[in-house]
């Protein structure tokens, strides 16, 4: 959330996609199963990102996701810059100015 608000200016550069891993079967399931941490970490907002179903895995494996949270950076022209965090987006934000 922090990395929204940091770059408020330039929400149109990126944005932060959840997979949720095979465990839950729909939407409604998945409602479910965030409302503790929505409540506890989030203290009661709503994520600001939107939360991907991967029911098949495929897309998990293809990205080489086998841990949580695993974050791939993917900039605005669709290029993968691979595995890395928020600071990985720091700096191709930084390159892009």
């Amino acid at each position: 959330m922090k990395l929204y608000q940091t770059h408020a200016d330039r929400r149109a550069e990126f944005e932060i996609l959840a997979f949720h891993d095979a465990s839950v079967k729909d939407f409604a399931e998945l409602d479910e199963k965030l409302a503790p941490i929505i409540e506890n970490t989030w203290k009661g907002k709503t994520l600001p990102f939107p939360i991907l179903l991967d029911a098949s895995g495929e897309t998990l494996k293809s990205y080489g996701i086998h841990a949580y949270p695993t974050t791939v950076l993917i900039d605005p022209q669709g290029r993968v810059y691979g595995k890395g965090g928020e600071e990985m987006l720091e700096e191709v934000l930084a390159r892009e100015k």
